[in-house]
C-alpha cells in the first residue's frame, strides 16, 4: 500500500508543527517546507515571500526525480512583518502558485487544507489591514478551488482559528491569573482557550477519507465564541 504523502507549508514551528507531529503519528509521509533549513529529513527550503521563477524553481528542484504522488498539502505559513505586499505574497499569492504547480501530482481524493483566521468574521485590533486581507483572499480561494479543483476530486476546506495557545506561548497563557486566558475562557462556551493540537486534529479529519464529501467549507475553531452576539459576550463581563 502506498504512503500517504503530506506537505505542510509552515511545518516546523507554531500550529504547523503540531500538524506535522499528528499526521506523521497518523502513519503519514511529512514533507514540511519553510524559509530557513530544517534537520527534518523531508524538508523543503523555500521563500514564499520570492518571486514566483524561484518558487518555481524550489518546487521543481525538490520534487526532480521523484516519482510519488501528493496526497494531502496544509498551508499554515505566517507573514510576520510590516510589508502588506510581502504578505500578500506570503499568505496569499504563493498559496496558487504552489497548488499550479503539484495539481497534476494530486491523484483523486486529495486534499487541500488552507489556514485563515476567525478574523474573516471580526477586526483584530492587533492586526494589520494586510493581515484581514489576505484571511479574507484566503477563504475566497478556498471555495475558487474547490470547485475548479472539484473535478479532479480534490478537495479544498479552510479552517478559522481563534487565538490559540502554542507550544511556544504556552508558558504565557498559562500564567496564574493571565487576563487574556481568564477573558477567553469567559467569552467561549466551551470555556476554555483552544490549542494548536484541536487545529491539529481537524487537519486530520480534513485529510482524511472520513471528509470524502466535504469541501468547500470554513469551519471556525473558537469554541463557539463567533456564534454569540455582542451584547451576550458584553453582559458577561457586567455580571447581568
Amino acid at each position: 500500500m502506498q504512503k500517504i504523502i503530506s506537505i505542510i507549508f509552515g511545518g516546523t514551528k507554531g500550529i504547523g508543527k503540531v500538524i506535522s507531529k499528528t499526521l506523521s503519528k497518523r502513519g503519514d509521509s511529512v514533507i514540511t517546507a519553510s524559509r530557513k533549513s530544517s534537520k527534518i529529513k523531508s524538508h523543503l527550503s523555500i521563500d514564499l515571500g520570492s518571486e514566483k521563477s524561484k518558487i518555481q524553481s524550489s518546487i521543481s528542484k525538490y520534487f526532480r526525480n521523484k516519482n510519488f504522488k501528493v496526497n494531502n498539502i496544509v498551508f499554515c505559513q505566517r507573514y510576520r512583518g510590516n510589508d502588506p505586499k510581502l504578505d500578500l505574497e506570503v499568505s496569499l499569492n504563493s498559496n496558487s502558485e504552489i497548488i499550479e504547480l503539484l495539481k497534476n501530482k494530486m491523484p483523486k481524493g486529495s486534499s487541500i487544507v488552507f489556514i485563515s483566521s476567525i478574523a474573516i468574521k471580526t477586526v483584530l485590533d492587533d492586526q494589520p489591514l494586510s493581515y484581514h486581507l489576505t484571511r479574507a483572499g484566503i477563504e475566497q480561494m478556498t471555495k475558487y478551488y474547490a470547485v475548479e479543483l472539484g473535478k479532479k476530486g480534490i478537495r479544498c476546506n479552510c479552517v478559522l482559528p481563534t487565538k490559540i495557545i502554542k507550544p511556544e506561548n504556552y508558558k504565557f497563557y498559562s500564567k496564574k491569573n493571565n487576563p487574556i486566558t481568564t477573558m477567553m475562557k469567559k467569552i467561549t462556551p466551551l470555556n476554555r482557550m483552544g490549542n494548536s493540537q484541536d487545529v491539529a486534529n481537524l487537519i486530520e479529519f480534513l485529510t482524511s477519507k472520513k471528509s470524502s464529501f466535504i469541501t468547500g467549507c470554513s469551519i471556525p475553531i473558537d469554541g463557539g465564541t463567533h456564534l454569540q452576539s455582542h451584547e451576550s459576550i458584553a453582559k458577561k463581563f457586567l455580571n447581568m
